[in-house]
């Protein structure tokens, strides 16, 4: 046992997580045709690239900082300058406004502030009481090398708490994404048990980056069919990480996103993991319900359940023909751009024009869907860089844009309307319903979209000449 556990134990022996460019062939730069981008993937000769010119987007210290932000028992300490921590005000995130920054300056950034990190931790356990300490690395930190594992080692002892070192850094991964493997890395490696424990008969339900709404409305689901699901990392709790080594079966809400927990769960306590499509529609809902019943042997409740689901929303799907052949443009994630492009074709939608957050090398199946169904497509890839997707929507000039947050800004700007994705339920047979009535109503009502416009569906924020340049023009091939 003991050296079958320290095979399996080996990829939690390093600091933190991997690089998506390492581990998944993941590119976070773009920009061309989507039969370009195909042929790539399946020749296996997907290309880092970057970008001569950028603008900011989100790394992955701001998607740790929002993910670990949702766990309720935990307390979080920001190691770096105040301004590192900016992304847990608000939203999500915040641990109930359980976390601090210790404001490092300009000096110690120089010359280090391992003694502000431990008053910090013990500021933190004494405020808060919390069940464990994130202590967050920050890019600062990642130049001045201040000695965190020492700090964190000691905090540990001291308090008796669990003290866990997340190392993001902002640079190392040009992917913000890798940020929700860091976290999850860090959380296994410090917080879940040590060895496999005996079976019960919940499952992990891995989450990542998806909203309450979403969350609360596959746990029904799943409820119906008689399971109970355990979430974890997203809106989870410390006190619960002792079951995650328990769980009969993990199914990731998202693969693309939190396929990383699922990996590592099912190498350290041999559990099993289903790597799914997010339930998006209802024959994918029906298909993610499907997996999971046969896996753990409740094939005879699905069919019942689906077909409950199904006759309730039947009136809303018939009614969702007035929406034919609208031109979509679509920024999300690749799994869940991939899971609404193929609703959008179910409800003869045409989807125009893609951008995803990132492109890896196991996307080649999800990727040739969406040009059998859409026709080519010009695509995108990337984090932020707005100057690039202003120009292509001024270009493609769609009826709506499919986004989630801030993101969608600068497409109201242009005069598109705009469906927040952000705002409501998306997932399971309860998403169906909001994604229908809520397209309707976008597409029924744009005169938010042109008022912000002002009648000219120009950007103002961009030089014409500026925005006449290809979108090609300043992402080039990595060079040797």
């Amino acid at each position: 046992m003991g050296a079958a556990w320290a095979r399996v134990t080996g990829g939690l022996r390093g600091k933190t997580a991997p690089i998506r460019e390492k581990r998944l062939g993941a590119i976070g730069a773009y920009s061309g045709s989507l039969s370009g981008l195909l042929q790539e993937v399946l020749r296996g000769e997907l290309k880092q690239r970057v970008r001569t010119f950028a603008q900011d987007g989100p790394s992955d210290l701001q998607v740790a900082l929002e993910l670990l932000g949702t766990i309720a028992d935990a307390a979080i300490v920001v190691h770096g300058p105040a301004g590192c921590a900016a992304s847990l005000r608000g939203g999500d995130a915040g641990g109930a406004g359980r976390w601090l920054v210790t404001g490092i300056n300009e000096r110690e950034s120089i010359l280090g502030a391992e003694t502000k990190l431990r008053q910090a931790i013990v500021q933190a356990h004494r405020a808060w009481s919390p069940a464990a300490i994130f202590v967050v690395a920050t890019p600062v930190v990642a130049i001045n090398n201040d000695d965190i594992e020492t700090a964190v080692i000691d905090a540990r002892e001291e308090l008796g708490i669990p003290i866990v070192p997340v190392y993001t850094d902002g640079f190392r991964s040009k992917v913000a994404a890798t940020g929700y493997d860091v976290s999850v890395h860090a959380l296994i490696k410090h917080v879940a048990p040590s060895r496999p424990r005996p079976r019960g008969e919940h499952i992990n339900l891995l989450a990542v980056a998806e909203s309450r709404h979403n969350v609360d409305a596959l746990r029904g689901l799943l409820a119906e069919l008689g399971l109970d699901a355990q979430v974890f990392p997203r809106y989870g709790r410390i006190s619960e990480a002792p079951q995650l080594a328990e769980a009969r079966l993990s199914v990731a809400i998202d693969a693309g996103t939190a396929g990383y927990a699922g990996e590592l769960l099912e190498e350290l306590y041999d559990i099993p993991f289903l790597r799914l499509p997010p339930p998006v529609g209802i024959p994918a809902t029906a298909r993610w319900l499907d997996a999971i019943a046969a896996a753990t042997g409740r094939d005879a409740q699905c069919p019942d359940l689906i077909a409950r689901h199904t006759e309730r929303v039947a009136e809303l799907v018939q009614a969702a023909g007035a929406l034919q052949r609208a031109p979509l443009f679509i920024n999300l994630p690749a799994g869940s751009a991939f899971a609404v492009a193929q609703l959008a074709h179910a409800l003869d939608l045409r989807v125009t024009g893609c951008k995803f957050s990132e492109i890896g090398d196991g996307d080649a199946p999800a990727l040739a869907t969406l040009l059998a169904d859409h026709g080519d497509l010009p695509v995108l890839v990337g984090n932020g860089q707005v100057f690039e997707e202003a120009n292509l929507l001024g270009t493609l000039k769609p009826a709506l844009y499919v986004g989630s947050g801030n993101r969608a800004v600068h497409a109201l700007r242009l005069g598109i309307p705009v469906f927040d994705l952000a705002r409501r339920p998306t997932l399971g047979y309860a998403g169906v319903e909001s994604i229908l009535t809520g397209l309707a109503r976008t597409l029924g009502k744009p005169a938010l979209a042109h008022f912000l416009a002002d009648g000219g569906g120009t950007d103002d924020a961009y030089t014409a000449s500026w925005l006449g340049k290809s979108t090609h023009w300043h992402v080039k091939h990595e060079s040797n």
